[in-house]
C-alpha cells in the first residue's frame, strides 16, 4: 500500500511540476500584479499544492526508513515486556517509566498518553478524569506520605518495577526511605536480574560513576540491555556513545529508535542531521522541520537547551522552506512564513542555550528590520515613520487600519500565529 501511495505521489508531483513550468514565474506575477492580486494568490496556491505533495512524499520515505529500523530491532531483540493500556486498549510495546504511569495501590499501569490527557484536563480546569481514584482498582489515589509502605509491599513480592522504585528511594534517601546505599543497590540489582528496563538503565548509570566503582564493560552491557528492551533514554545514551566512537551506523540506528518513541532530544538531533546532511542522511529542510516540531509535541520533560536550539532551527527551516518554495517572495498573504518563523525564534529566547538565543536575536532583528521598512499590505515605504504591527503575531506591519483589515482578509488570518 505504501509503495502504491509513493508511486501515486511521484506521478502527481511530476504532473504538477510540468503544469507549473508552463506558467509565468511567481516573481514575475508579483512584480506585475502585486502581492494580493488574484493571479498571485492562484499561482502561490498551485505552488503550495505541489509542495504539500512533495512533503508527503518525503515524510512517507522517512517513515519507511524509521519502520525498517524498528523492524530490524524487533527481529534482533523481540519485545519482552509489552502490555495493553486498560483505558485506551493500545499496546504499550515497551513498558518502562518513559512509556507508562504506574498506580502504586494495585501496581497497575496506563500508557503515558492516557495519563497526560488526565493531567491536561486537571491543568485546564476540566476536572480529573479519574476523580481522585485509581482507574483500575477504584481505590483512592495515594498521597506521597503513604506511597512508601505500599511500594515496599510490592517490592517484597518480587515485583521488578517496585524493586527499582524502592531501590532508587534508598539510594537517594527520599519518599520516607532513609539513605541506605547497600539496600538500594541490592534492590536495583534484583530488578535488573529480572530484566526490568528501568533497573538495567539505573544499574548502568551506577557503574558509570554512581554508587559503584567505574566499570566500562558492565556499564555498556547494562546500557545496551536496557536500550534493546526499548528504553528510549538508554537508546539515546547508547547512540551518543556510538557517535563518539564514530560508529555512524549504530548511532543512527539507536537515535532513530529513540526518536520513533518521541524522545525530544533524539528528535532534535535528527532534525539537525537533516539540516546538515550528517550521519548518512540526505539534506532535507522538510524532514528537519518535521523533527523539530516533534520536539515540541512531546508531552514529557524537554531539556531547555534542546528546546531552545530546536526552536531556533525550526525558525530557520521555516524561512528557508518558504523562500525556496515562493521564489524569495515571503509576504504573500496566506503563504508567508514570517509570523511563524518569528514565533519560534522568540520561543528560542526562552530556553537555556546562550548560542541559540544569540542566533535567534540576530534572526529576529534581520527579519523585523526588513519587514517593518514597508507596509506588508500595500508595500508603501515607511519613510522614517514607524508603522504599527499586528499585535497578535508581531510579524506584519501596516501603514493604517484599512491596510491591516485588507491584509487580514487577503490571507494573514492563515499566517497569523498568536505569540506566547
Amino acid at each position: 500500500m505504501a509503495d502504491e501511495t509513493e508511486q501515486h505521489l511521484r506521478e502527481k508531483i511530476a504532473s504538477q511540476k510540468a503544469s507549473l513550468a508552463r506558467l509565468p514565474s511567481l516573481r514575475s506575477i508579483v512584480d506585475e500584479k502585486g502581492l494580493t492580486s488574484p493571479e498571485t494568490k492562484a499561482r502561490a496556491q498551485l505552488i503550495k499544492e505541489l509542495s504539500d505533495n512533495e512533503d508527503r512524499l518525503e515524510l512517507l520515505i522517512e517513515s519507511k526508513r524509521v519502520a525498517a529500523a524498528v523492524r530490524l530491532q524487533d527481529e534482533l531483540h523481540p519485545p519482552e515486556n509489552s502490555e495493553d493500556c486498560p483505558i485506551c486498549l493500545e499496546t504499550i510495546k515497551h513498558v518502562n517509566c518513559m512509556t507508562i504511569t504506574r498506580f502504586y495501590c494495585c501496581g497497575g499501569l496506563v500508557c503515558k498518553q492516557c495519563s497526560n490527557e488526565r493531567n491536561k484536563d486537571k491543568e485546564e480546569g476540566l476536572g480529573d478524569k479519574f476523580r481522585g481514584k485509581c482507574p483500575l482498582c477504584r481505590e483512592e489515589l495515594l498521597s506521597a506520605s503513604k506511597i512508601g509502605n505500599i511500594i515496599s509491599k510490592h517490592a517484597n513480592k518480587g515485583r521488578a518495577w517496585a524493586q527499582f522504585d524502592v531501590g532508587t528511594c534508598y539510594l537517594r534517601g527520599m519518599n520516607g526511605f532513609a539513605l541506605d546505599k547497600d539496600k538500594g543497590l541490592q534492590l536495583i540489582e534484583e530488578s535488573a536480574d529480572q530484566r526490568d528496563p528501568d533497573g538495567l538503565l539505573q544499574l548502568a548509570l551506577l557503574y558509570k560513576g554512581g554508587a559503584l566503582e567505574w566499570d566500562e564493560s558492565k556499564y555498556m552491557y547494562y546500557l545496551k540491555e536496557a536500550a534493546d528492551l526499548g528504553h528510549q533514554s538508554a537508546q539515546l545514551q547508547l547512540s551518543t556513545i556510538y557517535h563518539k566512537c564514530s560508529n555512524k551506523k549504530e548511532h543512527l540506528h539507536y537515535i532513530t529508535l529513540a526518536a520513533s518513541q518521541g524522545d525530544p532530544n533524539a528528535c532534535g538531533k535528527l532534525g539537525a542531521y537533516f539540516v546538515h546532511s550528517e550521519c548518512g542522511l540526505t539534506k532535507s529542510l522538510v524532514l528537519a522541520k518535521h523533527y523539530f516540531e516533534k520536539v515540541f509535541e512531546y508531552a514529557g520533560k524537554v531539556d531547555p537547551c534542546v528546546n531552545s536550539l530546536s526552536a531556533y532551527d525550526l525558525s530557520c527551516a521555516l524561512l528557508q522552506i518558504g523562500s525556496v518554495r515562493y521564489e524569495g517572495v515571503l509576504e504573500i498573504p496566506g503563504h508567508s512564513p514570517i509570523p511563524r518563523s518569528l514565533f519560534w525564534a522568540r520561543t528560542a529566547l526562552k530556553g537555556d542555550s546562550a548560542s541559540a538565543k544569540d542566533h535567534a536575536n540576530g534572526l529576529i532583528s534581520m527579519v523585523e528590520n526588513q519587514a517593518k521598512s514597508h507596509c506588508t499590505n500595500c508595500l508603501r515605504e515607511a519613510e522614517g515613520s514607524a508603522f504599527k504591527r499586528c499585535v497578535r503575531c508581531l510579524g506584519a506591519w501596516y501603514c493604517g487600519k484599512e491596510c491591516q483589515v485588507q491584509h487580514w482578509k487577503a490571507g494573514h488570518k492563515i499566517d497569523c500565529i498568536k505569540r506566547k
